[in-house]
């Protein structure tokens, strides 16, 4: 894209990484391992540059529906014979996943504009909207009050030694240390619960933590290493 005022389908939009690449394989394992599946395509030896929002264009590659972006390669969307054929050190979209279900059940307009777009940005890749929507995907989150607690191998009944541990792990809670198990029930896809909070926004303490992986505060921000890149204009 190189304008706001444009409309896409909302069954079109997906969400993906920029990242710069070492290599290309078709996956051979036996089962699904970390957004990986049979047959598909993904890399080796890769760095992450941002997310994406995106539509696939004519050709099936990404249309960057927030920024002037060059319209990258799709691995798995775009013709698989011409992602194998990208040199070493190029720039593709890597674990893209269609928002479809996610933005009908939120009940997003067939046709959406640049303004949805920036919405469905701020809502959904806070970094942590799939945490704090767990259910909707199949998990539970572990709260503090209903776990059992130990110490020096017995469990702790006194209620004020209970109440100190409970209100420990709530702080530990609010910091972003939260723990999860899976239900068997959920109303959209499992896939986008790392997907979400994966590719949206990191914490100060996360960016100061890992600034060496290059992880920025707002994930969809170009990096510099792919050159001059603009936000979309209205003229």
């Amino acid at each position: 894209m190189s304008k706001v005022n444009y409309k896409v389908c909302r069954d079109n939009i997906f969400v993906g990484e920029v990242a710069r690449l070492n290599s290309i394989y078709r996956y051979e394992g036996d089962r699904y391992f970390f957004r990986r599946k049979l047959g598909q395509l993904t890399t080796v030896g890769c760095f992450h540059y941002r997310s994406m929002l995106f539509v696939p264009n004519d050709q099936k590659l990404a249309n960057d529906l927030l920024y002037e972006s060059p319209n990258y390669p799709i691995l798995n969307v775009t013709d698989d014979e011409t992602c194998l054929n990208i040199s070493s050190d190029s720039i593709v979209i890597k674990d893209a996943r269609n928002l479809a279900q996610l933005l009908e059940y939120f009940d997003y307009n067939k046709e959406l504009t640049f303004k949805d777009l920036v919405a469905i940005r701020k809502k959904f890749f806070t970094g942590r909207f799939g945490k704090d929507n767990c259910e909707l995907f199949g998990w539970k989150e572990h709260q503090p009050e209903d776990a059992t607690y130990y110490e020096n191998g017995q469990e702790i009944t006194d209620p004020r030694k209970l109440k100190r541990r409970i209100e420990e792990a709530r702080a530990l809670q609010r910091a972003g240390h939260r723990s999860f198990s899976g239900v068997s029930e959920h109303v959209l896809p499992r896939e986008y619960w790392d997907v979400l909070d994966s590719m949206g926004n990191n914490a100060l303490s996360d960016v100061l933590i890992c600034f060496v992986e290059g992880k920025k505060m707002n994930a969809f921000t170009p990096h510099k290493q792919e050159g001059p890149i603009k936000k979309l204009s209205r003229f």
